[in-house]
């Protein structure tokens, strides 16, 4: 009987990160070496002594497994593995980020492969449907939210932004070791700072793998999903507290303003009370919500400002033309669509790093 030899594929590495993983993980490996894929390093994230066995058996198939004494999070654990290839195989294309629960098959990471290899610039990341009634609930809803999160925040339009399938250029690779995020929130964290680095990002179909309602994954619905839209949490946060500011700020002056005048006050304090919650709202969005050190921030801030109430006034006028009735629910549409491109703008240009 005549074997086929099978392709070497050395041209990225393998990067496995795993916590407490079972026995799909040596599974898993077997498959890619079986597939050609010799180069594989795993990283145990502070597994517990019930794993032991299974890294045992994973050992002797990979070039290296390195190891967490405590669990830091997914991400810490791909920037361990990241450090270790980008030192160790620098002449390599790039990596290839595959998780350890057997949700990724070896024939989808050959695709994900073959496209780094003809685009070696790109980041190619594998996405799957979502629209099959045996995707858990969590995870449909999740991606639908993360894909709404990031067309807003940073203008890429994706079809899967959680997928850990993924061919990273070595030179993006060198890049993601100062990105911030230690847990699930720095794969997120590694799309959005593609534009930022000119890494263009390439989408390749997988197949949907969900085995038991998906529970061997360790993400934590709440803290994680905290972590990841951290920035656009903090933003929303930041814009209703400036809200109640300015109201604030304006009951105080009508109350200290009123005995001085007829009618100016409510002028006076709609003007002050805007002025003084702007700047409020503006330092806290360069302070905690950005982290920004942008420069002649401030002035590009109020431009947008008075921007935003200009076309805030236009578009409820026209629409009240248009309807001739609801302006109250007319100016809260208008609005809530400016409040989310007043997060692109500020992120974008105001106060990009």
């Amino acid at each position: 009987m005549q074997m086929h030899k099978v392709e070497a594929r050395q041209a990225y590495t393998i990067l496995i990160p795993a916590y407490n993983p079972d026995g799909a993980l040596v599974t898993l490996v077997e498959k890619l070496r079986a597939n050609g894929f010799l180069s594989i390093i795993v990283v145990d994230d502070g597994s517990g002594a019930s794993a032991q066995s299974t890294f045992d058996a994973v050992t002797p198939l990979v070039d290296q497994v390195l190891t967490h004494d405590q669990n830091q999070g997914k991400g810490a654990a791909l920037k361990t593995g990241l450090q270790y290839i980008v030192n160790t195989y620098p002449d390599h294309l790039g990596v290839i980020t595959v998780d350890a629960d057997g949700q990724h098959l070896p024939g989808d990471v050959v695709n994900v492969y073959e496209e780094g290899v003809n685009k070696p610039h790109h980041l190619i990341m594998g996405w799957r449907d979502f629209s099959g009634e045996e995707i858990p609930f969590r995870s449909r809803f999740g991606n639908q939210a993360t894909r709404l999160v990031m067309l807003i925040g940073s203008g890429l339009k994706l079809k899967d932004t959680q997928t850990g399938l993924r061919a990273i250029p070595m030179r993006y690779a060198r890049q993601l070791l100062d990105i911030p995020g230690s847990r699930y929130e720095f794969e997120m964290n590694m799309l959005t700072f593609t534009k930022r680095l000119q890494v263009p990002i390439q989408q390749t179909t997988i197949q949907t793998i969900y085995e038991n309602e998906n529970d061997s994954s360790h993400f934590r619905p709440i803290l994680d999903s905290i972590l990841i839209y951290r920035m656009f949490l903090m933003y929303s946060i930041s814009s209703v507290a400036s809200f109640l500011v300015d109201v604030g700020v304006y009951a105080v002056f009508i109350y200290l303003l009123s005995p001085y005048f007829d009618t100016a006050h409510v002028i006076v304090a709609t003007v002050l009370a805007r002025v003084i919650s702007s700047l409020f709202n503006y330092f806290v969005n360069r302070k905690v919500v950005f982290h920004s050190k942008a420069r002649r921030s401030l002035s590009k801030y109020f431009g947008l400002v008075v921007l935003q109430m200009a076309i805030s006034a236009l578009l409820v006028y026209l629409l009240f033309l248009l309807f001739r009735q609801g302006e109250v629910v007319l100016k809260i549409i208008v609005d809530s669509f400016l409040f989310f491109i007043s997060y692109y703008v500020q992120k974008r240009w105001i106060f990009k790093k």
